[in-house]
């Protein structure tokens, strides 16, 4: 009967997935170019201006409890909210992910594991939708998703690889399962992964990290431990912000299981000869007393590789709190808010922002509400408890220092800007190209409309813009501006350059390998239950897995991380038909766009010679806002 059940909800969803194409083609001939209502770009008219501009100031208003002190906003207004094409794209991929669960409940010889009904209900709701077209129910869907998605706990602590595969029937298999125990894999990651931004050189390791001369020569014994730091070929993953968080619990049907977590070190060398990345070292915490340091050993050697399932329970952390949630969503959340309240809708400026500001104060809204939340995914997958998790990530925002931020700054702080030093390294070279193109876009559209820096400074609008970003009454951006203002066409167009570029190409970079790479536990666990080791030696297979997360916490990790990284709306540098009215704007444009393609092209090759492929920044793929 069960059987029976579930392949009449498995026939009602492949149909519902045909009618939601029907319906996303429907409303992609329907929608406007623009979803945004605008003045005339020429508009004259200075009261009209102020008008719109008190109206914004009412619809956008600064909340500081929702996330612990930093702005975001009170109440998104009509026009930020979630688009109808987006909510198609989503409950899409909702479909698939439904589909997903009726076959692997369709394996389970367990009754008491489906909750066929709720799925049932939805699948029917969400058919009904499809076919009347119904606006409003497929906003309410998109309310009930998260519930239709749960399933019953099962109890099982996964013990077998083969449990965790088995969760994965219509969506597929992730190619990380079939090499991550690997040493070159657990290297690449470095640079080509989920969290390609925290690995900087080195020229020596201090006292956190005291490993020998003679432990490095273990490991390469034509090199050297002093002569690879001398000569810039010594990199670490540092992840001590991660001491500031608390190990949580999670409730299985049983019991309450204890979270771990560690603040490990990471050490990796390119060998003499060599382009890419090696790793020679892990240290399982900042305390050398406490930590043993782990050789590079075998790929699965047991004790090797617990001590790398830690690195990657840490940087999978701090990829959600920090180069997620906190550098890209939490960064860009008060320009949003800041741009709707001090420039009119006819302010170039606002025009040009406005697109790569869609959709993020819906998706930052949810989020808070629902995903950073108590009780919601943060605190049920990621290893600390709610408070610290959050805690980190306000803290993410707070010490990111804006002209820091800038890329080609970033990665000379690192010490990882010289291609020549570390030659293997996709992310940041495909990020440079689109670093570039958009600084490029950038500086001929602004440069349309101011001719000199007094021009800047001349702006009132610009200026008052500014002033609010940085007022503890507004965006509280650290390190904004020139003295409180912006007095350079320069500085404005470095400035431009990181908001698009954030939005788009570095929430892309973080955001998408969660989809195909994150959703597999076994490489990328959310956290651990069982302490890390405290000895070198002892482990077994055992205890590889006795440290994973259970088969339910697994199945929860591939749903959000599924979700989130499947949903491509918008491409960068499609604006729409028409929506530069600016005559003097369209050969600008065409060069941006025309530079994507060539970039499209430039990374489609160098796939073609890397070790392994890095698409996450072809610009086919890279959403043009924070929208997921």
């Amino acid at each position: 009967m069960l059987l029976s059940l579930l392949s009449g909800i498995a026939q009602i969803l492949n149909f519902i997935a045909a009618k939601l194409e029907d319906l996303a083609d429907w409303i992609s001939r329907r929608s406007p170019s623009s979803e945004y209502p605008m003045l005339p770009q020429n508009d004259p008219e200075i009261s009209q201006r102020q008008a719109f501009l008190d109206n914004a100031r009412q619809l956008y208003q600064y909340n500081y409890t929702y996330i612990e002190s930093l702005p975001m906003v009170e109440t998104v207004p009509t026009n930020d909210r979630f688009s109808l094409p987006w909510i198609i794209l989503v409950l899409k991929t909702a479909v698939k992910l439904l589909r997903n669960n009726q076959a692997i409940l369709s394996l389970s010889k367990n009754e008491k594991q489906t909750t066929e009904t709720t799925q049932e209900d939805f699948s029917q709701r969400l058919l009904a939708a499809s076919e009347s077209r119904s606006e409003s129910v497929l906003v309410e869907l998109l309310a009930d998703l998260p519930k239709a998605l749960e399933t019953q706990p099962t109890g099982l602590e996964g013990d077998r690889i083969e449990e965790y595969d088995n969760l994965f029937r219509i969506i597929p298999l992730p190619v990380i399962s079939q090499n991550f125990t690997s040493n070159d894999e657990f290297a690449r990651l470095r640079v080509a992964g989920f969290n390609p931004l925290v690995i900087q050189q080195i020229k020596a390791l201090d006292a956190r990290f005291p490993l020998t001369e003679a432990q490095f020569q273990t490991v390469l014994p034509s090199d050297s431990l002093a002569v690879a730091g001398a000569e810039g070929r010594l990199y670490l993953a540092d992840y001590a912000e991660l001491e500031a968080i608390v190990g949580g619990t999670f409730l299985t049907p049983e019991k309450s299981r204890q979270k771990y977590i560690n603040a490990p070190l990471a050490l990796f060398a390119v060998p003499q000869g060599e382009k890419s990345l090696t790793a020679i070292a892990i240290q399982l915490g900042q305390d050398p007393n406490t930590n043993p340091i782990f050789l590079r050993q075998a790929d699965e050697e047991p004790n090797w590789l617990l001590a790398k399932t830690v690195v990657q329970i840490a940087d999978a952390n701090y990829h959600e709190l920090i180069s997620h949630l906190g550098r890209t969503h939490l960064f860009i959340e008060p320009f949003t808010i800041a741009t709707n309240r001090q420039l009119a809708s006819n302010h170039p400026l606002y025009i040009l922002l406005k697109p790569h500001f869609q959709g993020t104060l819906a998706i930052n809204d949810a989020a808070q509400s629902t995903l950073v939340s108590a009780g919601g995914s943060v605190d049920s997958l990621l290893a600390g408890t709610i408070a610290t998790s959050r805690a980190l990530a306000v803290h993410s925002v707070k010490s990111y220092k804006f002209d820091e931020a800038m890329l080609p700054v970033d990665l000379k702080n690192r010490g990882v800007d010289d291609p020549k030093l570390l030659p293997d390294y996709p992310y940041r070279d495909d990020a440079l190209l689109i670093w570039e193109a958009i600084a490029t876009w950038v500086k001929n559209y602004l440069s349309v409309y101011y001719f000199s820096d007094s021009d800047v400074t001349r702006d009132t609008e610009l200026q008052a813009w500014a002033a609010e970003l940085i007022s503890n009454e507004g965006g509280r951006v650290t390190s904004f501006g020139q003295d409180g203002q912006i007095r350079t066409l320069a500085y404005l167009i470095d400035a431009v350059t990181l908001l698009i570029f954030t939005g788009s190409a570095q929430h892309a970079a973080v955001n998408f390998p969660q989809g195909d790479m994150m959703d597999y536990t076994p490489a990328i666990p959310f956290a651990g239950y069982s302490p890390a080791p405290t000895e070198t030696t002892g482990a077994t297979k055992d205890s590889f897995f006795a440290m994973l997360p259970t088969i339910d916490q697994a199945k929860g990790q591939l749903q959000l991380t599924y979700l989130l990284g499947s949903v491509y709306y918008t491409t960068l540098g499609d604006y729409g038909s028409g929506y530069f009215s600016d005559d003097r704007i369209q050969k600008p444009l065409r060069d941006f766009q025309d530079q994507l393609k060539a970039i499209e092209q430039t990374i489609q090759s160098r796939n073609e010679t890397r070790i392994t492929n890095y698409s996450y920044l072809k610009p086919s793929r890279i959403p043009q806002s924070i929208n997921i």
